[in-house]
């Protein structure tokens, strides 16, 4: 799998307005492309607008970019005329949902550690104490790691709610500040948002 994370800064304010422009032109556009799996928007509580998207490999990824790309030029220029910030990587570890559900409403928080001295060491860290509290996380509905290149690893994890959201990743840096310092020195810089515009395949 691989994963695309888009932000367009300080236009969280927006996301609510353009919200159904996105669920009927954008997500069409999304699912048509071989290999969609997952996509969400949100407005992230310190100011921005964040899109995740997950596809089967990088060639699915890249059609579905190029067509991203083409429909925010069409259709929202005005109210995003810079290009987004883009983080990007093949999928390492992934937990599948617990239980239903996994639209709009979800509560997403992604967790981006700079300065990551070996990236490998971190997810043999990360299986054998993150995975588990991730797993057992109530109302845990998707889990994403990849690599977004140099020293840099990205974690994305969805929830049912902001309460569970906020339980499970105040876990997580728990462990990690606690049992991969010397590896991940960096607290992670968060980004955090329920979700407005949600689709599966």
């Amino acid at each position: 799998m691989y994963v695309t994370i888009r932000k367009y800064a300080d236009r969280g304010g927006l996301m609510v307005k353009l919200a159904p422009q996105v669920r009927e032109g954008l997500v069409p556009l999304l699912r048509e492309t071989p290999g969609f799996r997952r996509y969400c928007a949100l407005a992230s509580e310190d100011g921005h607008i964040v899109s995740v998207s997950v596809f089967d490999d990088w060639t699915s990824a890249d059609v579905a970019n190029s067509r991203v790309h083409q429909w925010v030029a069409a259709n929202l220029r005005d109210a995003l005329p810079d290009s987004p910030e883009v983080l990007a990587g093949e999928v390492r570890r992934d937990i599948p949902a617990q239980g239903q559900g996994g639209g709009e409403g979800l509560y997403v928080v992604i967790r981006q550690y700079e300065g990551v001295q070996s990236a490998e060491r971190l997810t043999t860290l990360a299986d054998e104490h993150v995975v588990p509290v991730i797993r057992q996380t109530p109302g845990q509905r998707g889990h994403y790691v990849f690599f977004a290149g140099g020293q840099r690893v990205v974690a994305v994890s969805m929830f049912d709610s902001r309460d569970n959201a906020i339980r499970g990743s105040d876990q997580v840096v728990g462990i990690m500040r606690a049992r991969a310092k010397e590896v991940a020195p960096n607290p992670p810089r968060v980004t955090a948002g329920k979700a407005v515009v949600a689709a599966t395949a």
